[in-house]
């Protein structure tokens, strides 16, 4: 599920995305750190603590993201990378587009929970 506009824009970093869908997955699934870490593939969570720590600076692997979204019920990782490269593709600016694309599609996913 698609994270809300004003979350993804109030989000700073990759470790405190991860940070937020982890707490999601507790929240909502009863996941801990352990069992997300299991369903993405990673035999302990150790990896997974260095990557929601803001002082290892260690991202997300490519490969993992998919199954880390589907692990905690939340695309705000993979959104806020897709934020962040939009960014840095458009001089530190999304374009218009990029912005339009982005609140649609959180807009869409509110409104589907709502229903």
């Amino acid at each position: 599920m698609d994270a809300p506009l004003d979350v993804l824009l109030a989000c700073k970093s990759e470790d405190q995305a991860v940070r937020i869908c982890l707490k999601i997955a507790l929240n909502q699934f009863g996941r801990d750190q352990q069992t997300v870490a299991l369903i993405c593939g990673w035999k302990s969570d150790s990896c997974l603590s260095e990557i929601a720590s803001p002082r290892h600076g260690r991202k997300m692997p490519k490969t993992k993201r998919e199954w880390f979204a589907r692990a905690t019920g939340c695309n705000l990782l993979s959104q806020f990378i897709a934020y962040q490269e939009a960014k840095a593709n458009n001089g530190g600016t999304p374009t218009e587009r990029q912005q339009t694309e982005i609140a649609a599609a959180a807009c869409l996913s509110a409104w589907k929970n709502a229903a």
